[in-house]
């Protein structure tokens, strides 16, 4: 068990917190340089140190020290569920079982400035999680590396791997790093991309349609492909309205108008329960959505919380963003131009849907444009066509 959190760890989580204040770029960059000090201060608990011995006795367990071919996927070092963490996850299982495409073994490794962690609990997995360093240092005979790298992690990597494991890198005669791009706004400038070069053979990859296009390649300067995401209608449990509680869940993103919007709800709607998503395990999660008529998410938008919810038979609400929404969604009623004109009209349009009729027409409508863009073959085709060099934009 952690110990509890100390006097300074507390003030180190309120300085985190009020960075997010700050202008998104200088954010970031804050943001990473508390994960990095983070990390540290986790990694001398003796627990750390714990978990480091049994990820190396697994490492030699479960992978052959002769492997000539390896993929090596990066993910937080932080014990919690969020999209991109199942992300990662999905596409590093899902990888695992095209062997016969790609012919390597596939590792999940920690983020090199993240404490250790050997799995994620939050959600129903099997998996094992390694040290970066261990992994590059135990497979001695790579012949054939790629690395998938988080977008926002861009700046840890570049800046905190070691000397070694960098010169270990530029040894491996036919190394890529694929970039994982999540959220497109977290993308760092092309300038801390290109210096990725350095180590191998650059792409990019997806998850969302609306930046999988030519602009965006040609910006990179590398292979840009699609890949979207793992979620998909058959994975939900899908009620009707009538099967559904008067619930609303809410994305648990911090933004300044949150709590204004979340009071004026209550005072206008008490007979609606409105639940912030935190501290659920993934299964947890997805039966409180299954209950929901209402997603309320003040994330990127076209997320997790929204789609999901959809495609339990829910409905979503958002801030239309230009960057991940495509045009399909422009004239939604429950997706609104800006906060000011959601808080303006959302009680109003909760109202008038609330109904099983005019509900159901809807939802149908949201539905049949996330379909359209999520599905599970399509995803694990366009993973296939990645491994065999197929991009969408080369």
């Amino acid at each position: 068990m952690k110990p509890i959190m100390t006097t300074s760890e507390k003030a180190f989580e309120f300085l985190k917190q009020a960075s997010h204040r700050l202008p998104r770029k200088p954010f970031l960059i804050v943001n990473e340089g508390f994960e990095v000090t983070r990390g540290y201060m986790e990694s001398l608990r003796p627990y750390s140190k714990d978990i480091r011995k049994i990820q190396k006795q697994l490492l030699r367990e479960k992978y052959s020290v002769d492997t000539k071919q390896l993929i090596i996927f990066l993910t937080p070092g932080v014990d919690m569920v969020n999209g991109g963490i199942l992300s990662i996850t999905s596409l590093f299982q899902e990888t695992s079982r095209l062997r016969q495409v790609h012919g390597s073994e596939v590792i999940l490794c920690n983020y090199p400035t993240d404490p250790p962690l050997l799995k994620y609990t939050k959600f129903d997995n099997d998996n094992y999680l390694f040290n970066f360093k261990d992994a590059l240092q135990y497979f001695t005979r790579i012949e054939k590396l790629t690395i998938h790298i988080p977008e926002h992690f861009i700046y840890r990597f570049f800046w905190f791997i070691s000397r070694k494991n960098k010169r270990i890198l530029t040894k491996i005669r036919d190394a890529h790093i694929n970039i994982l791009i999540q959220n497109i706004e977290f993308l760092p400038s092309v300038k801390y991309l290109r210096r990725l070069w350095a180590f191998g053979k650059l792409t990019a990859t997806t998850a969302h349609a609306k930046y999988s296009n030519e602009t965006l390649r040609n910006r990179l300067g590398f292979p840009l492909h699609r890949l979207s995401v793992f979620i998909s209608p058959e994975s939900y449990n899908f009620k009707k309205y009538s099967e559904k509680q008067d619930l609303m869940i809410v994305s648990p993103d911090k933004n300044p108008q949150k709590n204004q919007i979340l009071q004026h709800i209550a005072q206008k709607l008490p007979f609606l329960k409105v639940q912030v998503i935190k501290n659920l395990t993934y299964e947890d999660y997805k039966e409180t959505i299954s209950n929901a008529k209402w997603a309320l998410t003040f994330g990127e938008g076209l997320d997790g919380y929204f789609i999901e919810t959809v495609f339990s038979g829910g409905v979503g609400i958002s801030v239309f963003n230009e960057n991940f929404f495509t045009s399909d969604f422009k004239n939604m009623r429950t997706i609104f131009p800006s906060y000011a004109d959601l808080e303006n009209r959302i009680v109003h349009e909760i109202t008038a849907l609330n109904n099983e009729n005019t509900f159901s027409e809807y939802q149908k409508k949201q539905f049949e444009v996330c379909k359209k863009l999520y599905n599970y073959e399509c995803y694990l085709k366009n993973l296939k066509d990645f491994y065999e060099g197929e991009y969408t934009f080369k």
